[in-house]
């Protein structure tokens, strides 16, 4: 098991504590917060970095708030009390694929698998994820919409470079524009080179582009305006799974754009 040698945030602390929790020799005994449970988080640590008793508490508590873990206090003294993994923690840790719930190994996921994703869109899905994590959901929406654009925007860059399309980088450096106009001037330079693109991109484009970047857009524009709509925790939990994909491919396409010796005929 990687452990994490420094405490970031309160996301980071949590999974430590869910991964332990998932180990069957873990001592689940809470000891009023200062033994035996916290005692093995605070060993995942190097000296001098392990977290004080406010930030494990912290973690218990956000952990318990989210349906990851529950408390079981059925021994009466309450230093026995123990913290044990709900189904929906088993599943955040033991998931291989991308899981909000397990909100800082997706992020560390993430950024393993798109290394070099742009720091625009990276920024704003760690807010969408940390939302998430919050059961902030109409704002996980509009952070994650907005990454979406900004992963977009960054592609399309890219390959108006690319392309020495003057056009494209006209409209998109345009603040006027608005950024559904800018994807459809992207969307249409993307399918007329298509015969260009790997087949690992124009494989399923209109999936891509067509289907999952016009919901989070639609999405976007629902959280982020007085229309009345609601987004669930499925809602969001859904979507931030299916955008790990989608901007793979996104990022992908920026890097085949970049990696590109010389510029193409527009």
């Amino acid at each position: 098991m990687v452990i994490l040698e420094i405490v970031t945030d309160l996301l980071e602390l949590q999974r430590t504590v869910l991964s332990l929790l998932a180990e069957p020799r873990t001592d689940r005994r809470l000891g009023r917060g200062s033994h035996y449970l916290s005692e093995a988080v605070r060993s995942r640590f190097p000296p001098g970095q392990a977290p004080s008793s406010a930030e494990l508490h912290q973690a218990f508590w956000s952990l318990v708030s989210q349906g990851l873990a529950y408390m079981d206090m059925s021994q009466s003294a309450a230093e026995n009390w123990q913290l044990n993994l709900t189904p929906a923690g088993t599943a955040a840790v033991r998931d291989e694929d991308y899981n909000p719930d397990d909100a800082s190994g997706y992020l560390a996921r993430l950024t393993k698998d798109i290394p070099d994703l742009d720091q625009i869109t990276l920024m704003y899905i760690r807010e969408a994820v940390r939302c998430y994590a919050a059961r902030n959901y109409l704002a996980s929406t509009v952070m994650l919409g907005v990454s979406s654009e900004a992963a977009v925007l960054d592609m399309a860059t890219c390959m108006a470079r690319r392309y020495n399309d003057s056009a494209l980088q006209s409209t998109l450096s345009d603040e006027r524009t608005p950024y559904n106009r800018k994807f459809q001037e992207v969307r249409k330079r993307l399918e007329a080179k298509r015969q260009d693109l790997p087949a690992e991109f124009a494989d399923g484009m209109s999936l891509t582009f067509d289907s999952v970047l016009d919901l989070l857009r639609v999405n976007r524009n629902d959280a982020g305006h007085p229309t009345g709509k609601t987004f669930d925790r499925d809602d969001c939990y859904i979507a931030l799974r299916m955008a790990m994909r989608y901007l793979k491919k996104v990022a992908g396409l920026a890097r085949f754009f970049t990696d590109a010796t010389t510029p193409a005929n527009p």
